[in-house]
């Protein structure tokens, strides 16, 4: 069955595919770094359906010349640098130092927000070859840090396990709040007893499957992503959307994960 629906999947992502090399967010707007991101985590997590397309990418020098092309753009977010990052491992393209070294210059006098912690450690695990130094250890190493939402429990969780900090001695409240998340049409929300989105069920499956644990209702998740499937495309953030890249790369992820528990 996920053969079918993937072919689906590898024809919509396709479509977004723009003549400069990188991904759009519809077919008629010019490609952006985050849609070229979503393209390929989804393409490679769609693999072996998706195998001659990964190829014809990694080769294909309209990708790297689009990568080219941003170089000297400022005041990007560090997930953005994170994605372009990705992306030019992907393709095999070495990115100019000194702009990523500007990118990257944080204000000694200000504290990264959670989000902008999570991504400099990933791209100091990740991504570390292509930086001329080290980034500043910036995790928050107490346990206690306050979190609100899925999203940030699951970059909490991540800090954690990056840095090799121990999880927090209740474990198990946190994955009874995750697991309070789904919601009755079997989707995830942000906080238990909000609207169910594509993206908070891949972060609270994520999150849970990190914690060594899975939905009260596997079936009922799965159920609800693939409602998001729209006929003959990509996945929308829920079953009345309109698909997109980004929802599309949270649904696979997130039944990638389920399917992963469900083996035997």
């Amino acid at each position: 069955m996920l053969t079918d629906l993937y072919l689906d999947v590898l024809h919509f992502v396709m479509s977004r595919w723009q003549s400069t090399g990188g991904f759009g967010f519809v077919p008629t707007l010019p490609a952006s770094v985050e849609d070229t991101y979503h393209a390929i985590r989804i393409l490679e997590k769609i693999l072996p359906v998706s195998e001659r397309e990964v190829n014809r990418l990694q080769r294909d020098p309209r990708l790297r010349e689009y990568l080219r092309s941003k170089v000297g753009e400022q005041a990007w977010s560090s997930r953005t640098v994170y994605q372009y990052l990705y992306i030019s491992n992907f393709s095999q393209f070495v990115p100019d130092n000194k702009w990523l070294a500007e990118l990257l210059r944080e204000d000694p006098a200000q504290l990264p927000s959670l989000e902008g912690r999570y991504y400099l450690a990933r791209i100091q695990k990740e991504f570390s070859k292509f930086l001329s130094a080290d980034l500043p250890h910036m995790v928050d190493s107490s346990p206690k840090r306050g979190w609100r939402t899925a999203r940030e429990l699951l970059i909490l969780i991540h800090l954690w396990i990056t840095w090799g900090e121990p999880l927090p001695a209740n474990a198990h409240e946190l994955i009874g709040w995750l697991q309070a998340c789904q919601a009755p049409d079997g989707g995830f929300g942000s906080v238990p007893g909000s609207t169910s989105f594509i993206e908070n069920t891949h972060w609270c499956i994520e999150a849970l499957s990190l914690l060594g644990s899975s939905p009260l209702f596997p079936h009922r998740a799965r159920e609800f992503i693939l409602r998001c499937k729209r006929h003959g495309a990509g996945f929308a953030r829920k079953s009345e959307g309109a698909p997109f890249l980004y929802a599309t790369w949270h649904a696979v992820a997130a039944l990638d994960l389920l399917e992963t528990k469900s083996a035997p």
